[in-house]
């Protein structure tokens, strides 16, 4: 059984941003960018707050961590679910790397993501590319949902029998 949707990104702004005037709040301008429809513009300001945080804090820290889960969310709403699903593994792996526990909220909620939105890739090549690294990671992180991995090895079995 694929896991649920993800629920909505906890890092947007309570209220809508003011369009004509920049904000200091980095959040608020990209959601302003995304308002209008301009994904490229809210996936390079949040690259750049990644690489700050990156410099300061270290490619673990949450600081760095947060700015990949945004691009992650960009990703899906700008309909690119293998980026997404990418940015997703890569947050799981990190936060299980710098000592997280499996069951950790975070590390689960980011494979969780990871695994809705590979079951959202229509390309065949990229699905099994990144199935086999969800499904090294469903199997230390099962989450809270039964048969979220063999799901996975399922869906990786089509995969190669149709590919």
């Amino acid at each position: 059984v694929p896991p649920a949707p993800p629920a909505p990104p906890a890092h947007s702004p309570a209220q809508p941003p003011v369009l004509s005037a920049p904000s200091s709040d980095p959040h608020a301008s990209i959601a302003a960018a995304v308002e209008s429809g301009r994904y490229g513009e809210a996936e390079v300001l949040a690259a750049h707050h990644e690489q700050s945080a990156l410099r300061a804090h270290g490619p673990a820290s949450d600081e760095a961590l947060h700015w990949i889960e945004v691009r992650a969310d960009l990703a899906m709403m700008a309909g690119d679910p293998v980026r997404s699903c990418r940015a997703w593994l890569m947050v799981a792996s990190a936060r299980l790397s710098a000592g997280q526990a499996p069951d950790a909220p975070a590390v689960e909620a980011a494979v969780d993501r990871a695994h809705h939105q590979w079951g959202r890739i229509d390309d065949t090549a990229s699905a099994c590319e990144l199935g086999s690294t969800l499904a090294e990671l469903r199997a230390r992180v099962p989450g809270r949902r039964r048969g979220a991995l063999e799901n996975v090895r399922q869906r990786l079995r089509q995969l190669q029998v149709s590919g």
